[in-house]
C-alpha cells in the first residue's frame, strides 16, 4: 500500500510539474507565436577544385541565383581546358549537376552541360579553347533530390601548368615555414623588414614584418583541421593566394589558445629565372573568445591577440559590454557575473568548414540601459533559417530573457563585399517603435517592421549629398538639387532639423565627428570644373556644429577652396584647391581638428603586452573585476512561423569601381583615380561595375610606347585644341566614358598606357599634355598645341600635373 501511496502522489505531482511547465511555456510565447530554439546544423552540400593536386576554393553554396557580376571572389585555374570538382554532399542526395560558362558582365552564356547523377569526384570539360579565351564566370548548380537547388560561382581562367605549379608549392612552402622553423625553406631573404613596421603585435603581419614575428615567435603554432586554400587573382606576371585555418598556440593563463588565421600571399614566376618571388605576404589573427579558459582579470575581459579595433557597446551604468571577436558576439554582466555567447555561425560540436566561411560581419547597432542590444549579421548566412542566402538579419538580444529574436530579414542576390559596402552603409534599427531605416542606391527607405509597411523617404541621394555618422543613427543629406538645405535626421527618435545656406549660395555635407556635424558653405558664382573637366562645388568655408545645433567652429583660407573632406578619429581632411583661369587646380591637403571632447565611460578597450604574445587587447572595468569564474549562458534564437523578409530591388547600373585586395573586395568608388590609389595600397586590381579590368598592380610590361602620330594621339590632340576638355576629348576619341584618374600618379596609370590608351595631363597653367609611354625611370609625353614629344622622370611628370590626370 505505502509503494503503490508513493507512485500514485509521484504520478500527481509529475502532472502538477507538467501542467506548470505548459502554463510557463503559454505565458512565455503568450501573444508572439513563438519558440526557441538553436541555429541547427549547416545543411547544404560543399564542392572544391583540383589545382595541380592542390584542393582549392570550397567556394559557399547560395540559395538561389545571384548576380553573376557581383559575385567575384575567387578565380579557379584551368589546366588543359576542364575542371576537375570534388563534390561532398554530406546528408543530400544529388540527382544532377549542371554547369555554365559565362562572360564576366554576365550577359552571354558560352557553354553549359550537365552531369547526372554525379560521383565525388567530377570532371567537368569547358568546350572549345575559345570558351576560356579570356577570364570568364562559372555557375554550378546542384540539383537536390528533394527539389532545391543550390548554386556555386567562381571565375576560371586558362593558366601555364608549369607557372601554376611553381606559385603553390612556393606558397606552400613559405606557409609551413612559417609554422615550423625546422623546415629546409629560409623565407627570411623573401622578408622586407623595415623599422616603420610594428614588430610588438602577431594580430598582423606583413612582408615589412621581422622573421620573428611572421615565424610566430615562441607560441609553437599547431595547426588543426588543415588549410583552406583560394586562388583570389592569376594572371601572367602574379598569383594571389589566401589561406584560411585555425591554430591551437601556447597560452599565459591557459595552456592553449585557439586563433583563426587568414594569410594572403601575392607572388610571380619569373620564366627567365624559372623561379618565383614574393610580392606581398599579409597575415591576421584573431584569438576564439574561449569562456572555458581564464578570459577575466582584476583589470576586465581578456581578449588577447587580437585587432586592436574590436567593435564594443556598453550600457549607461558601465556594468554590461557586448563584444565582437572572431566572428562571434558575446556579452558580459558584471553585475550577474554572466557570460552570454549571443551570436555565432561557428559550432561548438564539431569543426564543419561550412560553419568556418568567413563572409559575414556583425555589427553592433544599439545598447540600451539595462545592456539589451540590437545587431545585424550582415553578409552570407551559413546555417540557420536563411542558410545559403545574402542579406542583413536584425536581431535583439534580450538580457533578461536570455534569449535572440530576429526582427526582420532583409535579401539580396549581391555578394557578401557588395553587400556590406552598398547596402551596409546605412543599417538602424529602433527597436522602440520597429522601424528599419536602410539606404541602397541612392535610397532611404523606412520600413514598418510590425505593420509590414515601407516608404521612401528619400531618392536621388548620391556620393557628396550625404553623409553618416559613425553609429550610423544620425544622418544629413541634401535633398535639393542646388543644395540649399541640409536635413539632419536623427533615425533614433525621427526628429528632424535644417541648416539652410544663404542667399547665392550652396550647402555640403561632410561628415560626423561623434555628433557634431561637419558641413561646407560655397559661392553658386563659384561653381566651375577641376582640371579633369569634373563639375565641383568649392567650398570657401566649413563649419562644425555641435549637437545643440551651435557653430562651434570655422574654417577658411584666403583664395583656397575646398573641393571635399574625409572624417578621420577626431580630424577632418580638406581636399583642397586654387582657383587658375577659372579651373580649380589641387594643391595641398589640410588638417583640422575638433576639440569635442569624448564621453568618458567605466569600461575601455586597452592594449597590454606580454613577452610571450606581444599586444594584446583587454576591455578594461575602471573599477576592476572581483569574480573571475563568470557563468556561461547560450541564449537561444526566438524562432517566428513567418518570419519577417524585405526584398531589395537593384538599381540600374551606375558607373563604379571595385577595389579588391588581400582576398575580398575592400571598397567601392565613384571616381577610378580613387580606386587605383587604393588598388595599389593594397597591391590589387579595380574592376567597373561589369567585372571589367580598369587597372591591376603590376600586370604591365617593364616598358611601352604608343606612337606620337598615332590616331589616337592625334585625336585628343585634335579635340583639346578645338576647346574640348579633357573628358570630352578622350569620350570621342574612344567613344567610351572618360576616367577620372586625379590623384594618381604616373607610375600608377602605366597600367593604362599599357592597354593601348595615352593619357591626358594637365600641367598647372592649365596646358594639355598627352602621355604616351613609359620605362622603369621615366615617362614620354607630347604637348597637345604642338605635338612637340619630351621624356622626364616620373617624379618631374608627377610634380608637373601635380595628379591631374584623365585616361579611358
Amino acid at each position: 500500500m505505502i509503494l503503490k501511496k508513493r507512485i500514485r502522489d509521484g504520478i500527481i505531482l509529475a502532472g502538477v510539474f507538467i501542467m506548470a511547465v505548459l502554463v510557463f511555456s503559454y505565458l512565455t510565447n503568450k501573444g508572439d507565436d513563438s519558440m526557441t530554439a538553436d541555429l541547427g546544423s549547416a545543411t547544404f552540400p560543399q564542392i572544391s577544385f583540383d589545382c595541380d593536386g592542390f584542393g582549392v576554393n570550397a567556394v559557399p553554396g547560395y540559395a538561389k541565383q545571384m548576380n553573376i557580376t557581383e559575385v567575384r571572389d575567387t578565380i579557379t585555374p584551368v589546366l588543359k581546358n576542364k575542371l576537375d570538382m570534388e563534390l561532398i554532399p554530406y546528408d543530400n542526395k544529388i540527382s544532377s549537376l549542371e554547369y555554365k560558362i559565362y562572360t564576366l558582365d554576365g550577359t552571354e552564356c558560352l557553354h553549359e552541360d550537365t552531369v547526372k547523377n554525379p560521383e565525388t569526384d567530377v570532371s567537368l570539360p569547358l568546350g572549345s579553347a575559345s570558351v576560356l579565351g579570356e577570364e570568364r564566370v562559372m555557375e554550378v548548380i546542384l540539383h537536390l533530390e528533394t527539389g532545391k537547388d543550390v548554386y556555386f560561382y567562381t571565375r576560371v581562367a586558362q593558366t601555364n601548368e608549369t607557372n601554376m605549379s611553381a606559385c603553390m608549392d612556393y606558397i606552400k612552402a613559405f606557409h609551413e615555414a612559417t609554422v615550423d622553423k625546422n623546415t629546409d625553406t629560409d623565407i627570411s631573404t623573401a622578408l622586407e623588414a623595415d623599422e616603420e613596421s610594428s614588430n610588438t603585435s602577431y594580430g598582423h603581419v606583413t612582408i615589412h614584418s621581422n622573421y620573428s614575428q611572421v615565424t610566430w615567435g615562441d607560441l609553437k603554432p599547431e595547426i588543426e583541421g588543415g588549410e583552406r586554400w583560394s586562388v583570389k587573382e592569376t594572371t601572367s606576371t602574379g598569383t594571389s593566394v589566401q589561406l584560411e585555418y585555425r591554430v591551437k598556440c601556447k597560452g599565459e593563463k591557459n595552456k592553449q589558445d585557439t586563433y583563426n588565421v587568414k594569410e594572403f600571399f601575392r607572388v610571380r614566376y619569373d620564366k627567365t629565372a624559372r623561379r618565383v618571388y614574393l610580392l606581398d605576404y599579409d597575415r591576421t589573427v584573431e584569438q576564439v573568445f574561449d569562456p572555458s579558459s581564464k578570459v577575466l582579470s582584476a583589470k576586465g575581459i581578456l581578449l588577447g591577440i587580437t585587432d586592436a579595433d574590436v567593435p564594443y557597446l556598453i550600457n549607461k551604468k558601465g556594468t554590461i559590454v557586448s563584444f565582437v571577436q572572431a566572428d562571434e558576439l558575446w556579452n558580459y554582466n558584471k553585475d550577474r557575473d554572466e557570460l552570454s555567447l549571443v551570436f555565432s555561425f561557428a559550432s561548438t560540436e564539431n569543426n564543419d568548414a561550412r560553419n568556418l566561411t568567413s563572409e559575414h560581419e556583425i555589427r553592433l547597432l544599439t545598447a540600451d540601459k539595462a545592456g539589451n542590444i540590437t545587431f545585424a549579421v550582415c553578409g552570407y548566412m551559413n546555417r540557420g533559417e536563411h542558410e545559403g542566402e545574402v542579406g542583413i538579419a536584425i536581431y535583439y538580444y534580450d538580457i533578461e530573457k536570455n534569449s535572440v529574436e530576429e526582427k526582420v530579414f532583409v535579401q539580396t542576390d549581391q555578394s557578401y563585399g557588395i553587400t556590406s559596402q552598398k547596402l551596409g552603409k546605412l543599417i538602424y534599427y529602433s527597436e522602440d517603435n520597429g522601424e528599419l531605416y536602410l539606404l541602397n542606391d541612392g535610397v532611404l527607405r523606412k520600413t514598418d517592421v510590425n505593420k509590414n509597411r515601407s516608404e521612401e523617404l528619400q531618392t536621388g541621394l548620391t556620393e557628396g549629398k550625404y553623409v553618416i555618422s559613425g553609429d550610423s543613427h544620425l544622418l544629413a543629406y541634401c535633398a535639393d538639387e542646388d543644395f540649399s538645405r541640409i536635413t539632419i535626421l536623427n533615425l533614433q527618435n525621427g526628429k528632424e532639423r535644417t541648416i539652410s545656406a544663404k542667399n547665392k549660395e550652396g550647402v555640403r555635407p561632410l561628415g560626423f565627428i561623434g555628433g557634431d556635424f561637419v558641413y561646407g558653405r560655397f559661392h553658386l558664382s563659384d561653381v566651375g570644373k577641376t582640371a579633369a573637366g569634373e563639375s565641383t562645388d568649392p567650398m570657401y568655408q566649413v563649419e562644425i556644429r555641435s549637437s545643440k545645433g551651435e557653430v562651434v567652429k570655422k574654417y577658411s583660407q584666403k583664395k583656397i577652396y575646398v573641393l571635399d573632406a574625409k572624417v578621420e578619429d577626431n580630424r577632418i581632411i580638406l581636399e583642397q584647391a586654387k582657383k587658375k583661369n577659372g579651373t580649380y587646380i589641387k594643391t595641398t591637403e589640410e588638417y583640422i581638428t575638433n576639440n569635442e571632447e569624448k564621453d568618458e565611460s567605466n569600461i575601455m578597450l586597452e592594449t597590454y603586452k606580454t613577452d610571450l604574445k606581444g599586444a594584446q587587447m583587454r576591455l578594461t572595468y575602471a573599477d576592476g573585476v572581483s569574480d573571475k569564474e563568470p557563468k556561461l549562458l547560450r541564449p537561444k534564437q526566438v524562432l517566428f512561423e513567418k518570419p519577417k523578409v524585405v526584398n531589395v530591388q537593384k538599381a540600374e547600373s551606375k558607373e563604379e569601381y571595385y577595389v579588391f585586395g588581400y582576398g575580398k573586395l575592400q571598397e567601392i568608388y565613384k571616381q577610378a583615380g580613387d580606386a587605383i590609389q587604393s588598388a595599389d595600397n593594397y597591391g590589387g586590381v579595380v574592376v567597373d561595375q561589369n567585372q571589367e579590368y580598369i587597372w591591376q598592380r603590376g600586370n604591365r610590361d617593364l616598358q611601352y610606347k604608343i606612337s606620337a602620330t598615332s590616331k589616337p594621339v592625334e585625336g585628343l590632340r585634335s579635340e583639346l585644341n578645338g576647346g574640348a576638355t579633357p573628358m570630352e576629348a578622350i569620350s570621342k576619341t574612344f567613344g567610351e566614358d572618360a576616367l577620372d584618374l586625379s590623384g594618381c600618379k604616373a607610375e600608377q596609370i602605366a597600367y593604362v598606357m599599357n592597354q593601348g590608351k595615352p593619357v591626358i595631363a594637365v600641367t598647372e597653367n592649365k596646358k594639355y599634355v598627352i602621355l604616351i609611354g613609359y620605362t622603369e625611370t621615366d615617362v614620354t609625353y607630347v604637348e597637345a598645341k604642338n605635338g612637340k614629344s619630351h621624356t622626364v622622370s616620373l617624379e618631374k611628370m608627377d610634380k608637373k600635373a601635380n595628379g591631374n590626370y584623365i585616361g579611358s
